[in-house]
């Protein structure tokens, strides 16, 4: 059980003759400095294998094949999948993290890959800035100072996004332990804001969607602002 929960070792060394490099398998909790892995599961759970930046699978493990449903990245790098064998069919290229496939349309999909250095740039933004800001929307507090050298080491060295520093932060015991203890009228305020703030108005009746997602998922505003930004009234604001 431990064996496939670490990863899927028999299928690497089938995929490796007809492969640019085979599938890198790396321990539990223990991911490449720059590269990609790739969950059977959303929220990176389940089975899963790593490649390593500058790598390609012309056909992803058997086991895995049309299974792939979150994806992790590390260290700047982005990655190209592809619908077919052999990098043919449709294509997607992904930059960041990819907690459910299926937001994305490519649920189940994916049977080759490429994975390159991204396009990464230092942040032009202060990092202590940006951490800043990510530490008031996620914990509303101020980073301590051992966080801020964490997150100021990861975005300036491993090449973090500040969403990749927001996700982290949700996923800590403190941001669980705040989850905890939200209420409808805090989930309402949080949802007030990010409609203020992204197209300018009081939210109406059609919000409770994301009153619900804030109660349930422990969506931040963040992530009620991207959502927002996707509708077609934002859209046609920008037009």
């Amino acid at each position: 059980m431990l064996d496939r929960k670490i990863m899927l070792i028999a299928y690497v060394a089938v995929v490796v003759a007809s492969s640019t490099v085979s599938a890198q398998r790396w321990g539990r909790e223990t991911f490449p400095q720059a590269g990609v892995c790739f969950y059977k599961d959303p929220n990176f759970r389940g089975e899963y294998f790593c490649v390593r930046d500058g790598d390609a699978l012309s056909a992803v493990p058997n086991e895995m094949n049309d299974k792939i449903s979150s994806i992790r990245i590390f260290g700047g790098t982005e990655v190209t999948v592809f619908r077919d064998v052999r990098f043919s069919g449709r294509s997607a290229r992904f930059a960041g993290d990819v907690r459910n496939l299926k937001d994305e349309g490519w649920n189940d999909l994916i049977s080759s890959l490429r994975v390159r250095p991204g396009s990464y740039a230092r942040p032009t933004e202060d990092v202590d800035r940006i951490i800043r800001r990510a530490y008031r929307d996620v914990l509303d507090r101020e980073p301590d100072a051992q966080g801020l050298r964490l997150y100021r080491s990861r975005m300036l060295d491993d090449g973090w996004s500040e969403s990749r520093v927001r996700e982290t932060l949700r996923n800590s015991p403190e941001y669980r332990q705040q989850g905890a203890t939200m209420t409808a009228a805090k989930a309402q305020e949080i949802v007030r804001r990010a409609y203020l703030a992204v197209l300018k108005r009081e939210p109406d009746p059609g919000s409770q969607g994301y009153v619900d997602r804030v109660l349930r998922d422990h969506w931040s505003q963040q992530d009620v602002e991207r959502e927002l930004r996707k509708s077609d009234e934002y859209r046609n604001k920008r037009r």
